[in-house]
C-alpha cells in the first residue's frame, strides 16, 4: 500500500510538472489560479482540456487579467497613474516568474534523471517532486499577487466596467 501510495503521489507530480511545463508556456495571464486548477473530481483543467474556452473559474472571476484591462482601457477609464502602476506590477511579476520557471526546469531535470534509473530512490524523487511543486506555488502565489495589486488600483466602477465588458468577450 504505501509503495503505491509512493507510486501515486510520483505520478501526479509528473502530471503536475507537465501541466505547469503546458500552463507556463502560455503568458503569465493564462495561468491558473489557485483552487481553479483542478476540477472536483482532482484531474487538472489544463492537462484534460476540458474547460471551455474563455471560461473563468471562481477566483478568475473575481479579477482583471491585464489583458482585459488593456483591451478595455477606454471604456474603464484607465488613468496613466493606474497604466503605469498595473505595467510595473506585470514586469514585477514576469521578472519573478522567469526566474521561478528556471529554477522549476532545473528541478524537473533533476526529477527526471532521477526517474531513469532502473531502480528509482523514492526519496531523491520525492524530495525532487516536493521542490518542483513548492515551485510551481510560488508561481502561482506571484500571479495571484499581481492580479490581487492589479485590482487594487481599479475603483468599483472600473471594475463594473470590466466585468460587463468580459461578459460580452465570452
Amino acid at each position: 500500500m504505501r509503495y503505491e501510495q509512493s507510486f501515486n503521489r510520483v505520478r501526479a507530480t509528473l502530471l503536475v510538472a507537465a501541466t505547469a511545463a503546458l500552463v507556463l508556456g502560455a503568458g503569465c495571464s493564462q495561468r491558473e489560479l489557485p483552487g481553479d486548477s483542478v476540477r472536483t473530481d482532482a484531474a487538472p483543467f489544463a492537462a484534460t482540456g476540458s474547460r471551455p474556452a474563455g471560461a473563468t473559474g471562481s477566483l478568475e472571476s473575481k479579477l482583471f487579467p491585464p489583458e482585459l484591462i488593456m483591451e478595455n482601457q477606454g471604456a474603464a477609464g484607465i488613468t496613466p497613474a493606474q497604466k503605469q502602476a498595473i505595467l510595473k506590477e506585470v514586469d514585477r511579476a514576469q521578472s519573478e516568474v522567469m526566474r521561478l520557471q528556471w529554477d522549476l526546469n532545473g528541478e524537473k531535470e533533476q526529477l527526471s534523471r532521477s526517474l531513469d534509473a532502473e531502480r528509482v530512490e523514492e526519496g531523491k524523487a520525492l524530495e525532487a517532486a516536493s521542490k518542483i511543486m513548492a515551485l510551481e506555488d510560488k508561481i502561482k502565489s506571484t500571479h495571484l499577487q499581481m492580479l490581487i495589486r492589479i485590482k487594487n488600483q481599479l475603483s468599483s466602477t472600473q471594475q463594473a466596467a470590466l466585468q460587463a465588458a468580459r461578459g460580452k468577450t465570452r
